[in-house]
């Protein structure tokens, strides 16, 4: 009789509430961390759905905002050096008229000046031009007169800026790329893209390939600095992930993502690849569109999966 209260005794404690704490270690095994609904709310674990997106790999180059002042000179050159060689020109062309026939006007000497004045004139354009053509290519959209009058008008009210950027040499063969997107520097960088583009002359500072990039409505300043880019090979499709989610341990960088209800599984991830204040990853079975990744708490969840005694829910 004794043997069996004692053998019931034992069925009773294995199935009774003692058994319970086998159960939430259950829970948390295997990969990844298992928390409770209160401290996923303790932790401030937060978390956004992964969404669908392209990217396209971009040749980097540097460049600087043009100076009005240099622009201004060289125009005003050409354009006084045009006027001057219009004028004597004209000159020229009526003492000829006028020292020609047995009841000349004007002697020959006078025929001879005039045309030397025109030639001289016609050279300093030249001049002018070739000056024109060195700093800012023989492509420069001011060498139409309709089109010189409205973008020095742009460009003198500051509508409009001149940025000159050079590329590395060999990173961006080919044609003339029909957009350069200019942003400037630091962390916040704002951008502009243009198709407004030609060849500039080559930079004896600045091994490379040069371009031109006429950018409108920006805020860029007289000579600063700023980045240029330009797309190159074919788009890729996948999925974009916040630069928030990143999370650095084991000399690896991860993001964690919610496979279920208030469990959180590890994933690597490559930063190679950035893309609007976050990552471009390829889709896999683990990561995928509408999956939830970590943006506040990845760390506190690192620590936990690392160093399990510092669960809070191991408590006495």
């Amino acid at each position: 009789m004794r043997k069996s209260s004692f053998a019931l005794l034992l069925f009773l404690t294995a199935c009774g509430p003692g058994a319970e704490p086998d159960k939430k270690e259950a829970k948390d095994t295997g990969p990844g961390v298992s928390l409770e609904a209160d401290d996923v709310k303790a932790l401030g674990i937060q978390t956004v759905p992964v969404r669908t997106a392209a990217f396209q790999r971009q040749v980097t180059g540097y460049g600087v905002v043009t100076a009005l002042d240099t622009i201004a000179q060289s125009d005003a050159d050409y354009m006084t050096a045009s006027a001057a060689a219009a004028q004597s020109g004209a000159a020229a062309a009526r003492a000829r008229s006028l020292g020609t026939g047995e009841e000349a006007a004007v002697s020959r000497e006078v025929v001879e000046a005039a045309a030397s004045k025109a030639a001289a004139d016609a050279a300093a354009l030249a001049l002018a031009k070739r000056k024109a053509d060195a700093a800012f290519g023989i492509h420069a959209p001011w060498h139409n007169e309709t089109e010189r009058n409205q973008l020095m008008a742009e460009l003198s009210s500051g509508k409009t800026v001149l940025v000159r950027v050079t590329f590395p040499l060999g990173t961006l063969p080919g044609p003339m790329p029909p957009k350069i997107t200019i942003s400037r520097l630091g962390g916040e960088a704002q951008s502009w893209a243009s198709t407004r583009i030609w060849e500039a002359p080559a930079d004896p500072n600045l091994p490379g390939r040069g371009f031109y990039v006429l950018i409108s409505g920006s805020d860029l300043a007289q000579n600063e600095h700023v980045f240029a880019s330009v797309p190159v090979g074919p788009a890729q499709n996948g999925l974009w992930v916040p630069a928030s989610a990143l999370v650095m341990g084991d000399g690896a960088n991860w993001i964690y993502l919610e496979n279920a209800d208030n469990h959180f599984l590890r994933s690597p991830i490559d930063t190679g690849k950035p893309l609007n204040d976050g990552y471009f990853l390829p889709a896999n079975g683990d990561l995928a569109a509408g999956k939830k990744v970590v943006t506040e708490g990845a760390g506190l969840l690192l620590s936990r999966e690392t160093n399990p005694s510092s669960d809070s829910g191991d408590k006495d």
